[in-house]
This record gives C-alpha cells, sequence and structure tokens, in this order.
C-alpha cells in the first residue's frame, strides 16, 4: 500500500499499521492536529451544506463527528481505533434514522454517501411501498444527472429477488432489493489537498438531497422507537 501525501490520510494509513494503544500514545500529538483538521472540514462542511439544506445550518462538529475509539465490549476485533474519520450531518444528529450527510475519510479512499443506513421493518415496509406508489417520483430523483455523474451505489446488501408483498412486475426492481437505502460513491484522495474541498464535497451532497428529502417525506419513526434503537444501530 503506498503512503498517502495528505496529513489525514498518513495518519490513518500508519493508525492502520499500528492500531495500538502503545502507538496511538506515542503519536498523540498527531492525532490531536488531524483531529483538529477534521473538525475543521466538517465545520466548513456543514457552512457549505446549509446553503441548500437549511436545516442543519445550527449543528457543530461535535454534533456529527464519530469517535475514533471503538467499542470492542461485544466485538471479536479487539484493535481500539477505527481505521477511519466518519461524520454524519443531519439535522436530528448523527444517531438519527433519517437521510443525512455522511464523509468517511480511510487511509487510501473517500467515501461519501447519503440517506438511511438501516430501518426498523415497519418503517423499511413504509419506505419500499412509498417507493412502489411514487415509482415515477423515485425514479426521476434516481436518475438525475447531477447525481448519476457520480456514479451511485443503492445500498451495499441486497435480496436476490423482489421481497414478498411487493409487485412482481415492479419496473424497477433495482428499487426494491437493496437491503438498507443508503446511496455511497468515492471521490479520489487528491480532493484533501483541494483548498475548497469542502465546497466540492458539498456540491456532492447536495446531488443527493432529493433523495434525503423524498426519505424524510416517507418514513416516520416514534421518539420511543428512535430512543430503544441508539444501541443497535449505526450509520455506517
Amino acid at each position: 500500500m503506498n503512503v498517502p501525501d495528505n496529513n489525514i490520510q498518513a495518519f490513518l494509513h500508519a493508525l492502520v499499521t499500528h492500531n495500538n494503544r502503545e502507538w496511538f500514545k506515542a503519536n498523540k500529538d498527531w492525532y490531536n492536529e488531524v483531529w483538529a483538521e477534521f473538525n475543521r472540514l466538517v465545520e466548513n462542511l456543514i457552512g457549505e451544506i446549509a446553503t441548500f439544506d437549511p436545516s442543519v445550518a445550527y449543528l457543530t462538529p461535535k454534533d456529527c463527528i464519530y469517535r475514533i475509539y471503538r467499542d470492542i465490549r461485544f466485538s471479536q476485533d479487539k484493535t481500539p481505533y477505527k481505521g477511519h474519520l466518519g461524520a454524519f450531518i443531519n439535522e436530528r444528529g448523527k444517531k438519527a434514522y433519517y437521510g443525512g450527510y455522511y464523509l468517511q475519510i480511510e487511509p487510501m479512499r473517500i467515501m461519501l454517501a447519503g440517506g438511511v443506513w438501516w430501518l426498523p421493518t415497519p418503517e423499511m415496509h413504509a419506505l419500499r411501498h412509498a417507493i412502489v406508489d411514487q415509482v415515477d417520483t423515485f425514479h426521476r430523483i434516481m436518475q438525475a444527472p447531477e447525481l448519476q455523474k457520480l456514479h451511485p451505489n443503492l445500498g451495499l446488501n441486497y435480496y436476490k429477488k423482489i421481497p414478498a408483498g411487493y409487485p412482481k412486475d415492479f419496473p424497477y426492481p433495482e428499487y426494491l432489493f437493496p437491503k438498507e437505502y443508503a446511496i455511497w460513491f468515492e471521490l479520489p484522495s487528491s480532493v484533501l489537498k483541494q483548498k475548497n474541498i469542502a465546497h466540492r464535497i458539498a456540491s456532492c451532497f447536495k446531488a443527493i438531497k432529493p433523495l434525503n428529502d423524498f426519505l424524510s417525506e416517507n418514513v416516520e419513526i416514534n421518539l420511543e422507537e428512535m430512543e430503544s434503537m441508539k444501541d443497535v444501530v449505526k450509520f455506517l
């Protein structure tokens, strides 16, 4: 693996190679420098997104950024740190189950995502029925030129056939196959060296907003259900 030439990815590359507490403690100053740099990026990104989605304008980086420390209590993988930095910009917070804007920086790639990573069964059924009932609207959203030029992927896991309860002759079965309604794509690592990086990333997120709007209009989770799911579901 080649070593990245930007500070954030260089640190993550080293962290993945030396994922232990001794190395992390010895390089804590480097981590603090990278953490501050990532916070500034997210702060600028919130401002850029707010120009087309004012609902996020009040957020701070703390509302959006995930910890780098892994929860290893129930995991066979006992490495203490994540190999990426991630932030989910959503008006309801980073643990919300509604459409938002996700940034993940890894040692050798940048991933952007939107939509929702997971929904409880009743809400998932409601969303799929909304797609069936509003098929033309959803198809226009997914095929919009601004979105398609990003070469997006809808979902990460898929059913092999249309789930039970939906029309087998549905004209766009690829919209019913996903087990999650997150849309994702990658950007080249060179983006991190651009002066207008937040603007570049936000311009991609702007193409996702119509999908997020569709999800927000057709998904409703009550507050008690959201609270009970907090320790179960994490976005990406």
